[in-house]
C-alpha cells in the first residue's frame, strides 16, 4: 500500500492596494485584453484575436469592483497601464469595427 502527503494551504491577506477609478490595466492567461474600469462601475475590455478585435462592456456594482479586479491581477498577462495605452486600442477597435461594416471605406494599401 501507498502513502501519499497531502499539503494544506491557508489563503491569507497579505496586504492592499488602493485603486482610484478610472482604472486601466492589461490582463489575460494566454492573449493580453485590454481593461477600463470608469468611475461609475462599466468595465469596458479590448480583446485581439485571430479573427480581428472584439469589445466588451459590462457594469458592476461599486462593491464587485475590487473582486474583479483581485480576479484579473491574477492572470499571467496583468500589468497596470496608461490611459493612452487603452485609449490607442479602443481606438483601434473602433476603426476595425467601423472599417468591418464599411469595407468600401477602408483605405487602400
Amino acid at each position: 500500500m501507498s502513502t501519499i502527503e497531502i499539503i494544506h494551504e491557508e489563503t491569507k491577506q497579505v496586504g492592499k492596494t488602493e485603486i482610484k477609478l478610472p482604472f486601466y490595466y492589461a490582463a489575460g492567461k494566454f492573449s493580453k485584453h485590454y481593461c477600463c474600469f470608469t468611475e461609475e462601475g462599466q468595465l469596458v475590455q479590448v480583446f485581439y484575436n485571430s479573427v480581428g478585435v472584439n469589445m466588451d462592456t459590462y457594469k458592476y456594482d461599486l462593491e464587485d469592483i475590487g473582486r474583479r479586479i483581485q480576479k484579473d491581477m491574477l492572470d499571467d498577462l496583468y500589468a497596470p497601464i496608461e490611459e493612452s495605452v487603452f485609449q490607442h486600442h479602443f481606438s483601434n477597435a473602433h476603426r476595425e469595427m467601423f472599417y468591418a461594416l464599411n469595407h468600401q471605406l477602408r483605405p487602400k494599401a
